[in-house]
Formats: C-alpha cells, sequence, structure tokens
C-alpha cells in the first residue's frame, strides 16, 4: 500500500493540474454529487465537448434524455458597414466555378507557375484595356424670341460618346467607367421681383443625374452598346421646364465636363485616378425692357460646339 501511495503522490508532483476527462469523471461517479445542474455543466462543457457533457448528464439522470447544454458565444456580430468593407457586386459579374482542368498549377521546373489545360483548352487571359476616344457634338434647340407671357423653350441638344480603343473586343461599359458633371447659373425675373430685378442661382459641379455608371437605358437617355456608350442630353429651359408666364430667362450658362478610368467594378464612386476631358459652355442671353415689359425680345444662345478627345487613361 505504501508502495503505491508513493507512485500517486509522485504522479501528482508531476501533474498538479487536472485533466478535464479527470474533473468529468469525478462528477460522474461521485454519488454524493447528484444530478448535473447546468451551473456545473456550463464549465465542463467548454473544458470536456458537448457529448461528455451528455454522457455525464444522463449517467447521472438515469434514463432521463440528453440535454445539450450550448455554450454562450463569446463573438460579437459586426455589420458590413462597421467592418470598412465596401459593398459590390454579389455575386461579382462574370464570376465563374474554375473547373479541375483549369485549376492553377503548382511552381513547375522553370520557376513559373503555369495553369492546367487538356487538349486545345486553355486559360484566356485578360484583355488590355486601351485609351477610348471621347466625342461631342451639340447645338441649340430652342426658341428665338421670349416673351413674359409666352411659355418659350429655351435649351440645347447635346451627345457624348464615348468609343472604345480601335481592335478591342471587351465591351465598353467593362472597360470603362464613363460620367458626366455639371455646373450652371442663370438670372430669372420672377413674377414676385421688385422692378424687375432678376433673382441669381448658382450651382456647384455635380455628377449629372443618371449619366454615370450603372448605365440605365430606360429612358433613351443613354446607349450602352458593345463598342461605345452615349450620353444623349437636353440641358436648359425646354420640355416640362420650360419657361413660364411671368418668368424671363435674362443670362444662363451651363458647363458640362467628362471623366473616364478603367472601370473599378463595384459601386461606383468618384474616386482617382480618372481622365477629365476640357469644359464645354453653353451660354444664353436676352434682354428685358422694363419700360416695356409686353414686348419680346430675341434670345442670343450660343451652344459648346463639337469636340473630339483622344483619352488617355491614367495608370
Amino acid at each position: 500500500m505504501r508502495a503505491r501511495q508513493g507512485q500517486e503522490e509522485a504522479e501528482a508532483a508531476g501533474h498538479p493540474i487536472r485533466r478535464p476527462e479527470d474533473s468529468a469523471r469525478e462528477h460522474r461517479l461521485a454519488p454524493d454529487r447528484g444530478p448535473l445542474t447546468p451551473a456545473q455543466a456550463m464549465p465542463l462543457q467548454r473544458m470536456v465537448g458537448n457529448a461528455a457533457v451528455s454522457r455525464m448528464i444522463a449517467d447521472s439522470r438515469g434514463s432521463e434524455p440528453k440535454i445539450p447544454l450550448a455554450a454562450p458565444s463569446t463573438r460579437s456580430k459586426r455589420t458590413q458597414d462597421e467592418s470598412g468593407i465596401e459593398r459590390g457586386e454579389s455575386p461579382p459579374q462574370r464570376q465563374q466555378r474554375v473547373g479541375k482542368d483549369q485549376q492553377a498549377t503548382r511552381t513547375t521546373r522553370s520557376g513559373t507557375a503555369g495553369t492546367s489545360v487538356k487538349g486545345k483548352e486553355k486559360a484566356q487571359e485578360a484583355e488590355d484595356i486601351g485609351n477610348p476616344t471621347l466625342r461631342f457634338t451639340s447645338r441649340y434647340d430652342g426658341s428665338r424670341q421670349q416673351s413674359l407671357a409666352g411659355s418659350d423653350t429655351i435649351g440645347f441638344e447635346q451627345v457624348a460618346t464615348l468609343h472604345r480603343a480601335d481592335g478591342m473586343t471587351t465591351r465598353a461599359e467593362d472597360a470603362y467607367d464613363f460620367w458626366q458633371e455639371v455646373t450652371d447659373e442663370n438670372r430669372q425675373i420672377t413674377p414676385d421681383a421688385v422692378n424687375y430685378r432678376p433673382k441669381r442661382t448658382k450651382r456647384p459641379w455635380v455628377v449629372d443625374g443618371p449619366f454615370r455608371p450603372p448605365y440605365n437605358t430606360d429612358d433613351g437617355t443613354i446607349a450602352n452598346e458593345a463598342d461605345h456608350i452615349s450620353f444623349r442630353d437636353n440641358p436648359g429651359f425646354s420640355g416640362n421646364m420650360r419657361m413660364t408666364n411671368g418668368y424671363w430667362l435674362s443670362s444662363y450658362e451651363i458647363k458640362f465636363r467628362w471623366k473616364v478610368r478603367r472601370r473599378l467594378g463595384g459601386r461606383f464612386t468618384k474616386g482617382e485616378p480618372f481622365w477629365t476631358s476640357d469644359e464645354m459652355v453653353h451660354r444664353v442671353e436676352s434682354v428685358f425692357d422694363p419700360e416695356n415689359p409686353e414686348a419680346s425680345a430675341p434670345i442670343n444662345a450660343t451652344a459648346a460646339g463639337n469636340r473630339t478627345w483622344n483619352v488617355t487613361l491614367p495608370n
């Protein structure tokens, strides 16, 4: 007995920390402990797992059914916004499952990684994105006379078209991010004006409505073809925005510019790097005579004209 006791003491000295199995076995076999309570099972579950605790509960309760206890989770959830991940397309466009025949191989003897092929099947490399061409045309489209009691149309027609580089097969929308920006100011005489004094309104540079990715073609203002993207715009006071009775447009100036970059994908942003066109300006002037407010006056309009740019995309 003393020899056995000495051996057990030596083992205890070499292993001062009890193993989880010992703790579990102690709870399972000690007759004076009774059935396991949740408070007892919770720390045991973290040490020995659900399966071991379930067996212990069954042993301590006889034929009672096994009831697994879930350890509380210590992980906190983070939303996509909190984690700083920018939302993109889900799933990304053109994402395809790669078959076994196209999976990347290990490094070859020459030191370069290759792609396994079968027969004549080869993985296609992405096409180099060349520099596009941007063409702009415009003209005045409106009345030549203005009257305070009239319903005059004073506006322009313009088209900005981005053509993909010659020889490319990638669709223009898949190769480039293309968008239009605008700023304008005008002076108008309104029905509540004192002594027909015009009121001035000015707007800073902003992205111009729908003329940006993704290119919505539903209303006909954008043409999205394989080899080009066109923005068809009618800026000014035309359509349902024409001048109405009691209003007079004394002066109007509107500027446009376009930006192009290699397509970033995902959600559209105005982030750099991008190429920027020169500014194109439309102007209107019509002199009102306060001494003869019923008289009409000529509308002097100058369209921005036509331009072509050879776009140089930044890296």
